[in-house]
């Protein structure tokens, strides 16, 4: 017995035992497989989930299936991996992303090097470039199983400059702050007894910032760029190893001496000293320093790089001899760089300059560069490149963005082409040189004489292949009336630019004006009257009498009087407001409300080119915009962060802009990014992003602490000597539309007030001639306009004269209190046409009138330059379109519930009521476009099904208002429209009325208790009477993302496939089983007459290709909308997936097995009390 009762002990262990084992065995294996790295092969085979991943990076991603792997890459985004080292076969190759973090160290544009080593990284599998990927990666190590390389043996300098593209480590002092001469990077030199060199990282990353006296040790690649020699950092790959080392003594050369390429190779990177005559020295920097050009006394010319950071740019003077101490660097030439201001001193006891230069010289063409400069074989004055002098010919640098720059290249190269069929490589030519010998370049200013005796520059305005172009001092006035005279005849014999069928749009400078953003700064002179005009009325003066002047003061020392004008200024202020990033969204519009559309409206390509045709028309035209141009954008633009959309305004050439609620959606270092550039710190936004090139004004925009200004309150633009300015102000309630931490820095203060003390600073500047830019609603019924704008021109100072009123989306031009308020729609469908006249004397606006003109597309033709824009940014974000975000079980419909609630309509109302936290959630119908189709859900799936970019609104309502909500939207022919979240109804077919409305629990809802409902932008400010209870019964209002962003998050929140069902939230009564609480009324407002929506049929004026998302768009109106923190009435609900039946988690197995166990050992207690084997 006792044997007996030991083996049956024995054996209920046994299977105890097995049976915990069973439970903790998936569990186990489950940590192991979260921490043991898996090949790329199994990660590309199952592409889900987390995982770390081992393998060789092979490359770098191109696209889809493509990989670079040769060298040259093209930025630091990401890597490709593979099993083996030389895998080549995309099917083996995951892409990886690389996180802004990773970056410095493992981005391969940074470290080429990289190309051969293992990683093991840590991150999440899925698609990427459209196929299986690995991103949100958490680690990266390299992981080679290979001992760790030996550190290379230190070198001297000079060695190691010898070793291109070799792994050295030297050792050295540094001779510049890093902080002076970097230019924002890791630039800076260091020194030892043999030689010096440039270490470079393109980004700090975790470097030391480094410090003249400095002594470091550096380990990293030789490498070159523009011929300067540099060691190229790995990462932790400097050493500080001292401080307040002396420095070495600056090596004393001459310019000569720097001609032999032997010794300017032995003394780059080093410190030297150098004496010159400064003879051109530029008036703005470039690239972050100014390019200097010094000589000896034998016109040997060197680059003198000063950068800004030096302070030293103020010390030197033109026309000076200077001793200057430095660093002989290297871009393509040689360059001298000065470290501080104490490196430059000037040279009291030399004033004179180099001999004269005036003359003619010998030399020989070596190549034709464009329509005004060539290059010779042998230099004349230290220089081989010669800008003629006297001429201008059409520009050729460029890359064509427009018709303007298309028109421009073209002539440049007939220029080009010309002049090389009378100037040939090897022909034997005189330089003729005036008193001015070069120009801030550095090139030669001279006319090129053929042997025949043909002056090639005279010759080029003969034909009719260049323009005359004088600037102050003129020279010889016997070259002055040859050349002028020959533009006139030229010109009246339409020779070539001046052909008006093949008519040179720009002339060469006001081309170079508007293509570098530069604007026009020189004054022009007229020779024959001896007066003189701004730059902006440069075409009041005859080409062959023009003078260009540095300034009014130089053309009134020279002889010449300001130029009088009569009669009053005329300026056009073209406006948009509210683009929303829409750039490639394009809209049917019934205009005359008679139910039909007239016509496709917007798409900014063809805004652009209405924009341009009316600035056309007027010689003085601005454009400015009142804000919420970006922001709840298109993916084309929102993917990219918007640059996109800053990108099309710079190409249109707004002057200012000011902000609106929507410009601070990511917060207040995200705009200054924006404006100022930078790449986007998580890399989201495009490749060297240099900013917006125009600003925008805040008058009312305070930073909390100081309460200084975090925007300029206003612009200030000269148009023909008369001052423009233009406020700018946001509405105070911008702050509750707005992410708080975003903003948490600044403070919107009251308008009037800030619009007023702008007025008075202005005032005090004596400018009369103003304008504000207000994100500020305004609406119109006939000639009565109301809102905040309406409101601002009540309190606003006298000297206001324009309103550009914005944020709700309405059409508005009328006057309040003598100021003129307008307001252009919305999307780019219509802009603003503003045109004041200006007393000259006074200086202020006496007479304006405005128009708001749409923008249709069968009236125009779009803009080349703006298309091309949208096509190459199109394509860019269309990996991301691509990508994938989820899985359906089967397919799913969408569409009207005319028959009921749909799966498509059923998960799209859950995701809504998910991304605001809601109670309930409400979808039109007409806004989903398509069906979803069983199998790999990508984002451009979800954007088609949901197409419109509707933001996402969340608002108050009582139980009772649902009841009507939902009786507006059952048309009598069709049924309901809308798909629901949150609750479930029923609704009579026979009265078109909701009869009765449950909660998701069952409770039938409680008509005077408050809950929160989502819809979408366009429901909550739709006028028709389907949506009009919305707007009106909806309280306190909060913007949330754009509808396809919530959708794409809920889909993603699925770690099965989705298959959500047709679940009987909506129910026809009767269908309807009895319900679990007491029923409705079905008549919860007590009114006798049903409300049946539109009675069209059509569920919110759907007409084919005009129906997007059921917008009629007849007037534009939108609802001003708040948003922030709102409190969530207690005892509800919010995991809106509580009512889906998932798929059993291995959690759920685990319980169940544990469960088991626990039953099964009770029972085999129980067993063996009741057959003896355990004691009572």
């Amino acid at each position: 017995m006792v044997h007996l009762l030991k083996d049956r002990l024995i054996s209920c262990l046994v299977i105890a035992f097995i049976m915990m084992a069973s439970f903790f065995a998936p569990i186990a294996d489950e940590s192991q497989g979260a921490e043991s790295p898996i090949s790329v092969n199994k990660a590309i085979k199952h592409n889900e989930g987390q995982a770390v991943v081992e393998g060789y990076i092979v490359g770098h991603t191109v696209a889809k299936g493509k990989y670079n792997v040769t060298g040259n890459f093209a930025n630091d985004y990401n890597v490709a991996i593979a099993d083996q080292k030389e895998e080549t076969s995309p099917q083996n190759i995951l892409p990886v992303q690389i996180p802004a973090s990773f970056r410095d160290q493992f981005g391969l544009q940074t470290n080429p090097h990289l190309i051969g080593k293992k990683l093991t990284i840590k991150g999440e599998l899925s698609s990427y470039f459209n196929s299986p990927g690995l991103k949100s990666v958490q680690s990266i190590r390299l992981s080679d199983g290979k001992p760790s390389p030996a550190q290379p043996d230190m070198k001297t300098i000079a060695d190691a400059r010898k070793r291109l593209n070799e792994t050295v480590k030297i050792k050295g002092i540094v001779t510049a702050d890093q902080s002076a001469v970097g230019g924002g990077k890791l630039s800076t030199f260091i020194q030892d007894e043999t030689a010096g060199i440039n270490i470079f990282s393109a980004s700090q990353g975790d470097f030391p910032e480094l410090k003249e006296g400095m002594t470091v040790s550096v380990t990293g690649k030789i490498t070159t760029y523009k011929g300067l020699t540099e060691i190229v950092p790995a990462p932790s790959g400097i050493e500080v190893t001292g401080e307040g080392a002396a420095l070495p003594e600056p090596e004393p050369l001459t310019i000569e001496e720097l001609k032999d390429d032997v010794k300017a190779d032995e003394n780059e990177g080093r410190l030297v000293k150098l004496k010159g005559y400064i003879e051109s020295k530029p008036d703005t920097p470039a690239g972050g320093g100014y390019n200097l050009t010094m000589i000896d006394k034998n016109y040997n010319p060197l680059t003198l790089r000063v950068m800004e950071e030096t302070n030293g740019v103020k010390l030197i003077e033109q026309g000076q001899w200077f001793e200057i101490t430095g660093i002989l660097s290297r871009y393509n030439t040689l360059q001298l760089l000065p470290r501080k201001p104490e490196d430059i001193k000037k040279l009291d006891g030399i004033g004179h300059p180099p001999p004269p230069s005036e003359g003619q010289y010998e030399s020989i063409v070596d190549r034709v560069v464009d329509g005004d400069t060539i290059h010779l074989k042998e230099p004349v004055l230290g220089s081989t490149k010669v800008r003629y002098v006297n001429i201008d010919t059409a520009e050729t640098y460029h890359t064509p963005k427009n018709d303007l720059d298309e028109n421009q290249m073209k002539h440049g190269n007939r220029a080009k082409e010309y002049l090389q069929s009378i100037l040939s490589p090897g022909d034997k030519v005189t330089v003729k040189v005036g008193k001015e010998a070069k120009d801030g370049y550095g090139r030669l200013l001279a006319q090129i004489i053929t042997e025949d005796g043909m002056n090639t520059n005279l010759e080029m305005v003969k034909k009719g292949m260049a323009s005359t172009y004088f600037i102050w001092p003129i020279g010889s006035e016997e070259d002055y009336d040859l050349f002028q005279n020959a533009v006139k005849k030229a010109k009246e014999e339409q020779l070539g630019i001046w052909n008006p069928d093949d008519l040179l749009l720009e002339l060469p400078f006001e081309f170079r004006a508007r293509e570098q953003g530069k604007g026009l700064t020189r004054h022009v002179g007229d020779s024959a009257k001896k007066t003189y005009v701004t730059p902006d009325e440069w075409r009041e003066i005859p080409v062959e009498r023009r003078i260009f002047f540095a300034s009014s003061e130089e053309a009134e020392a020279a002889g010449y009087t300001k130029k009088e004008q009569n009669g009053n200024l005329s300026l056009r202020l073209l406006s948009m407001n509210d683009l929303h990033g829409k750039i490639d969204q394009q809209y049917q519009l019934d205009l005359n409300e008679d139910g039909q559309p007239d016509g496709t409206f917007g798409r900014m390509d063809y805004t652009a080119a209405l924009l341009k045709q009316k600035k056309a028309e007027q010689k003085n035209t601005l454009l400015v915009h009142a804000g919420d141009m970006i922001g709840g954008s298109s993916p084309v633009s929102s993917l990219l962060q918007d640059e996109p959309t800053v990108e099309i305004m710079e190409e249109i050439g707004f002057d200012a802009g000011t902000v609106g609620n929507h410009e601070f959606d990511e917060g207040t270092d995200e705009l200054l990014r924006m404006l100022k550039g930078g790449e986007h710190p998580e890399g989201k936004g495009t490749k060297d992003y240099d900013g917006q090139n125009f600003p925008l004004v805040c008058a009312n925009c305070k930073l909390k602490n100081s309460g200084g200004r975090f925007l300029p309150p206003y612009e200030i633009v000269e148009v023909e000597g008369i001052p423009v300015a233009f406020i700018g102000v946001v509405t105070r309630s911008a702050a509750d539309m707005v992410m708080p931490d975003g903003i948490k820095t600044i403070e919107f203060t009251d308008e009037i007030k800030a619009v007023n003390q702008a007025a008075e600073d202005l005032k005090a500047k004596g400018i009369h001639s103003i304008a504000v830019l207000a994100h500020m609603t305004a609406s119109q019924s006939g000639s009565t306009i109301t809102g905040e704008s309406a409101d601002l021109a009540n309190g606003a100072d006298p000297e206001v004269d324009v309103i550009f009123a914005g944020h709700n989306h309405e059409v508005v031009n009328g006057e309040v209190n003598d100021i003129l308020i307008v307001q252009a729609h919305e999307y780019g469908k219509a802009i603003g046409v503003v045109d004041l006249e200006i007393d000259r004397k006074t200086k202020d606006i006496v007479k304006k009138n405005a128009d708001v003109e749409y923008v249709n597309q069968e009236k125009l033709s779009p803009d080349p330059a703006v298309s091309r824009i949208l096509e190459k940014y199109g394509h860019m974000v269309e990996p991301i379109i691509s990508e994938k975000v989820g899985e359906a079980a089967h397919d799913m419909a969408g569409g009207y519930s005319n028959n009921g609630d749909t799966p498509l309509g059923n998960l799209i109302a859950d995701g809504m009521r998910q991304a605001m936290n809601s109670d309930f959630a409400l979808m039109n119908g007409g806004g989903i476009r398509q069906d979803l189709k069983k199998g790999s859900i990508t984002w451009g799936d979800l954007f088609n099904i949901q197409p419109f970019g509707n933001v996402l609104v969340r608002l108050e309502i009582k139980g009772s208002d649902l009841f009507d909500i939902l009786d507006a939207q059952i048309s009598p022919s069709y049924g309901p429209d809308y798909s629901i979240s949150g609750f479930t109804y029923t609704w009579d077919p026979k009265t078109n009325k909701t009869a009765d409305i449950f909660l998701e629990d069952g409770s039938p809802i409680a008509k005077d208790r408050t809950y929160t409902v989502t819809v979408n932008h366009f429901m909550a400010s739709a006028s028709g009477s389907k949506y009009s209870p919305i707007s009106k019964l909806g309280k306190h209002p909060v913007t949330g993302p754009e509808d396809i962003e919530a959708t794409v998050a809920f889909v993603k929140s699925f770690k099965e496939p989705i298959a959500y069902t047709s679940e009987g939230r909506i129910k026809k009564l009767d269908e309807a089983s009895q319900p679990e609480g007491p029923p409705g009324n079905g008549n919860p407002d007590g009114s006798g007459s049903p409300r049946t929506g539109d009675g069209s049929g059509h569920n919110g004026g759907k007409t084919g290709a005009s129906d997007h998302g059921g917008k009629t768009d007849a007037d534009g109106t939108d609802a001003v909308v708040q948003s922030g923190a709102e409190e969530v009435p207690a005892g509800l609900s919010h995991d809106v997936r509580d009512g889906h039946i998932l798929p059993n988690t291995a959690t759920a197995l685990y319980n169940i097995l544990l469960y088991g166990f626990f039953l099964f050992m009770i029972g085999a207690i129980l067993y063996g009390v009741k057959r003896g084997f355990v004691k009572r």
